[in-house]
């Protein structure tokens, strides 16, 4: 049986199209707090988002507080989710800890908050790349049957952000190698509360930039173009779509 992205009109490095596929797979696996369907509405409410006249208007806006209304949605998910996966999708540089809290209070727990950010994501970045390569993003996988574990890592404490996570110096010897690279530690933490979920993101995103983002330049590594021009392409997207990290 062919792969999803067999069918992609330019070559891909072999390793990506691994990363793609698998990323693509476990969108409908169950996660850490998510099961496989859940996920998937997440998913497809991301995708969905793109189409939200609130969400245009928020964007045009001097501040997105400044205009109320109601997102269009599909109708898969609670409010608060809603909100949370749309500001992630459209207007993720002016999110505060305020918002925050606000989706917490409306009942989604913290887990919770840190799945969908990371579903939000890898949807939003496989789509993108297909985009980005002239191929349509296919439909979404079948939901994988399964109960997600829905257990908070007993390392996990709060901050140095707006949640908790996994601080170095506390990590579990099943995890520890995550933190091999010293050279990242707060990007790298930043969704560490659900270490598995950790995992999957960051399997992907090491692929489609660098896993040792120290290296000065690419000896010994597959890419067509240089470090510097991956630095320069990084930072005028980061710079349009408001990450200042």
């Amino acid at each position: 049986m062919g792969m999803v992205f067999d069918g992609a009109p330019v070559a891909m490095r072999p390793e990506i199209q691994a990363a793609l596929e698998q990323a693509w797979a476990e969108l409908g696996a169950p996660g850490d707090w998510l099961d496989g369907a859940t996920r998937l509405a997440v998913a497809a409410e991301a995708r969905w988002a793109w189409g939200c006249d609130l969400c245009a208007r928020q964007k045009a806006a001097l501040t997105p507080y400044a205009v109320d209304g109601e997102h269009d949605q599909t109708g898969a998910l609670p409010a608060a989710w809603i909100d949370v996966v749309h500001r992630l999708t459209r207007d993720s540089g002016r999110l505060t800890e305020a918002w925050l809290g606000r989706a917490l209070a409306g009942g989604m727990a913290e887990d919770e908050f840190i799945e969908i950010v990371s579903v939000t994501v890898l949807t939003i970045t496989i789509d993108a790349y297909l985009l980005g390569i002239g191929m349509a993003p296919p439909a979404l996988p079948d939901p994988v049957a399964g109960a997600p574990p829905r257990q908070r890592a007993a390392s996990a404490k709060p901050g140095p952000g707006w949640v908790a996570t996994i601080a170095p110096e506390d990590v579990e010897p099943d995890f520890a190698d995550f933190y091999a690279n010293d050279s990242h530690f707060y990007i790298r933490r930043a969704l560490t509360l659900l270490p598995a979920e950790t995992r999957r993101m960051w399997a992907l995103l090491n692929t489609l930039y660098l896993e040792d983002p120290r290296v000065h330049e690419l000896d010994g590594l597959d890419r067509a173009i240089s470090r510097a021009q991956m630095e320069f392409l990084a930072a005028r997207a980061s710079a349009l779509l408001g990450c200042y990290y």
